[in-house]
């Protein structure tokens, strides 16, 4: 049974409804991951389900249970419950992070988001070949990537919609643009997705 995070896992089961978690597919209404201009990451989540019972009490309990948590571990205030929400059935919880790291630490999931040079200082080694979002059959290898040292790249490992602040210019073969041409969407959540945007 497909998770969007370990977040989610950890919610399901606190609220009872292992057996009733499922992802809502369609395109205007899936979990995405909003990386803001100032570092922050807004997670948007989405989860359909269905006509399960479940407690929203319970679950915005569970939830702002594990922020606390982390943000006493981490030192500071870096997650925040903005909203937990549901409307016939489907569950929407927003949360927003003080950066990737923060994102990472919190879900243990792999997410990097800042400059080409910035990710390899990091220890990605940035070899990959990456696509052309505008002109199809274009691609571009670890050279070319690193001399575009100052532009803004996001690398995750996680089956969700990706919408940057700015066009985005390349992305892996596992990775495919939105219907509005501004969302990255990761197909594959078993190894690392790079998407380059200004």
């Amino acid at each position: 049974m497909k998770k969007n995070s370990l977040f989610l896992l950890a919610v399901c089961a606190a609220a009872l409804l292992m057996a009733g978690c499922g992802s809502k597919e369609t395109e205007e209404d899936v979990s995405t991951l909003d990386l803001k201009k100032n570092g922050e990451i807004v997670h948007t989540i989405v989860e359909d389900f269905g006509e399960t019972y479940y407690d929203l009490d319970e679950l915005k309990s569970s939830t702002q249970d594990m922020i606390t948590a982390y943000n006493e571990s981490a030192g500071g205030d870096y997650v925040k419950l903005n909203s937990a929400q549901m409307e016939d059935g489907v569950v929407r919880v927003m949360m927003t992070f003080r950066n990737s790291e923060d994102y990472s630490g919190f879900y243990r999931q792999a997410l990097f988001s800042g400059t080409v040079k910035e990710a390899f200082s990091a220890g990605y080694d940035l070899d990959v070949t990456l696509n052309s979002a505008k002109e199809e059959g274009t691609t571009i290898s670890k050279q070319d990537i690193l001399d575009m040292g100052d532009r803004h790249v996001a690398i995750v490992r996680e089956n969700i919609s990706i919408r940057p602040y700015g066009d985005i210019l390349y992305m892996s073969s596992d990775v495919t643009l939105g219907a509005d041409g501004k969302t990255a969407v990761v197909t594959n959540g078993e190894s690392l997705s790079y998407i380059i945007f200004k």
